[in-house]
């Protein structure tokens, strides 16, 4: 179960995210985001797919805080209890698209397709 502290730190990154004010970047790894916080510390928001027993594949998320030692202070995950899993994907899919600059890009493609 994810501590209070923690719990506390994934809303305030989600709602800095939210507001643009996290500069999230890509890693070499496609579902991986990064972003230095305060010049002491580093995010990083990733994503992976497991699969059970019987095939079927899921997609997990996961928060982690490092100090500038690359030290892991803290973690959170949508496995976690007491972690909202709809508040990880968020944070995730939000962190991926400030990074990867998609909101520009789609609206870059779209005056290109006007002009078609």
């Amino acid at each position: 179960m994810a501590d209070a502290q923690t719990i506390k730190f994934l809303d305030g990154v989600l709602s800095k995210t939210r507001e643009g004010r996290i500069p999230w970047k890509p890693t070499a790894e496609e579902s991986n985001f990064i972003a230095a916080i305060g010049g002491q510390y580093i995010l990083s928001i990733s994503a992976s797919d497991d699969a059970d027993s019987w095939g079927n594949r899921s997609r997990h998320y996961t928060l982690i805080l490092r100090d500038r030692d690359d030290v892991e202070l803290t973690m959170a995950s949508d496995a976690d209890s007491g972690i909202s899993s709809d508040d990880v994907k968020e944070l995730y899919e939000t962190a991926r698209r400030k990074a990867l600059n998609v909101d520009e890009k789609i609206d870059s493609a779209l005056a290109v397709l006007n002009r078609l």
